[in-house]
């Protein structure tokens, strides 16, 4: 997927944020920022961060809305659908976003 193809998701992620929750907001930025890694790249500056962030996805950092992030981070990179808002965090339906992506 190129730049182009991409803008269409990501407006609608940034649009999913604008009226989401806080805890939610963060999990969607995580996703934003994991597909852009999974489609473009993780540059050297940052392999050290996308590892934390990895980790994080799996045994979490103690703050919630670092969690969240690194979830979404995760979900992002890996193409996986975005949770739901209304599951618990391993648990996912499809979203609009998701059949785009």
């Amino acid at each position: 997927m190129d730049r182009k193809k991409c803008m269409p998701i990501f407006r609608i992620i940034d649009q999913l944020i604008e009226s989401s929750d806080p805890l939610r907001a963060e999990y969607l930025r995580g996703y934003r920022r994991g597909t852009e890694a999974q489609v473009f790249g993780v540059s050297d500056a940052l392999i050290e961060e996308h590892h934390m962030l990895i980790d994080y996805s799996f045994c979490g950092s103690g703050d919630s809305y670092i969690d969240s992030y690194a979830r979404g981070y995760h979900d992002g990179f890996e193409g996986l659908t975005p949770e739901s808002p209304s599951l618990p965090s391993k648990s996912s339906k499809s979203l609009n976003i998701a059949s785009i992506v």
